[in-house]
């Protein structure tokens, strides 16, 4: 027993010890120079940062962005998407391993780490496991993000932007909020990898809406699905050829399960374009063409 609890030992001191160059502290003024507030952040590329939209959210542009063992550098925020909680700030001459996405999704009691700066104590890592997936959290200005993963590691302010680490020092998630000790959120990598490319491109996201609210309906009676994407609202019932309840299915051939896979399937290159969606109706499939209209990122 002694020998497997060293094993473990040496491995989690070892991926932490892989894993913190490449996480950096970032730390602002507010745009009145009232107040400094600050929060973490990890190196998406070089000469990149991704962190939380709510950590730059009323810092003044430019912020400072501090790597480990070294002083603060200047970093500019280029793009920022407060729907999913992600911002990115470019900084000149930072160097540094890039951490990489983990492309699996990850399962209930997977070991992870949070690395951060909780509090102002820098280069912490607290170790949990995933202990929930497809959450719902609400900010504090009423935004609600979707398709978070829960993990019971501990999470502070000063953690916001951090990665959330497996045993293969693979990010599978950047640390947001919760809403109670151990009940902590993080951004799935997988929403990362759809949006951060977006904000490095253009500065922000641009989606296209089809004029519809959804909810996710967990083991859906008689569609023999884990999941699945339900309308909860039409904007204009009376010129939408959707409906209330319809069960959406497919997006132009892409099939649909989470509210990712919608945000996918309407993404830039279907703004103001004919859109082809698979619904279920009264247990009948059809199909319906629904115009997509643009819905830049916005708060609320």
């Amino acid at each position: 027993m002694t020998a497997a609890l060293q094993a473990l030992n040496d491995e989690l001191t070892g991926l932490i010890r892989r894993v913190l160059p490449s996480t950096v502290t970032i730390e602002g003024y507010s745009k009145d120079l009232s107040e400094n507030s600050q929060g973490s952040g990890w190196i998406y590329a070089p000469g990149l940062v991704v962190t939380n939209h709510h950590v730059i959210d009323g810092m003044a542009n430019p912020v400072t962005v501090s790597p480990v063992g070294r002083a603060g550098i200047t970093g500019d925020v280029i793009g920022s998407d407060p729907e999913n909680d992600i911002a990115v700030i470019r900084v000149e001459g930072l160097d540094g391993q890039p951490l990489q996405l983990e492309p699996e999704p990850p399962r209930l009691g997977e070991l992870c780490v949070a690395i951060g700066s909780p509090h102002s104590y820098r280069e912490s890592a607290s170790l949990g496991i995933i202990s929930g997936l497809s959450r719902q959290i609400r900010l504090a200005d009423g935004t609600v993000i979707e398709e978070m993963i829960q993990t019971d590691a501990s999470v502070n302010p000063g953690n916001s932007g951090g990665p959330l680490v497996n045993i293969h020092g693979r990010i599978v998630g950047m640390n947001s909020m919760g809403p109670a000790e151990t009940v902590n959120m993080a951004v799935p990598a997988e929403t990362l990898g759809a949006v951060v490319p977006e904000l490095v491109s253009h500065g922000s996201v641009l989606r296209a809406s089809i004029g519809i609210s959804i909810a996710v309906i967990e083991h859906p009676v008689d569609l023999g699905l884990q999941r699945a994407i339900s309308v909860r609202k039409v904007k204009d019932a009376d010129q939408s050829p959707l409906e209330r309840g319809d069960i959406l299915l497919q997006i132009n051939g892409r099939q649909l399960r989470r509210r990712i896979d919608v945000i996918r399937a309407l993404g830039r290159e279907t703004v103001d374009q004919r859109v082809t969606v698979l619904i279920e109706r009264n247990g009948e499939s059809r199909t319906v063409e629904v115009l997509a209209k643009a819905k830049t990122s916005s708060r609320g």
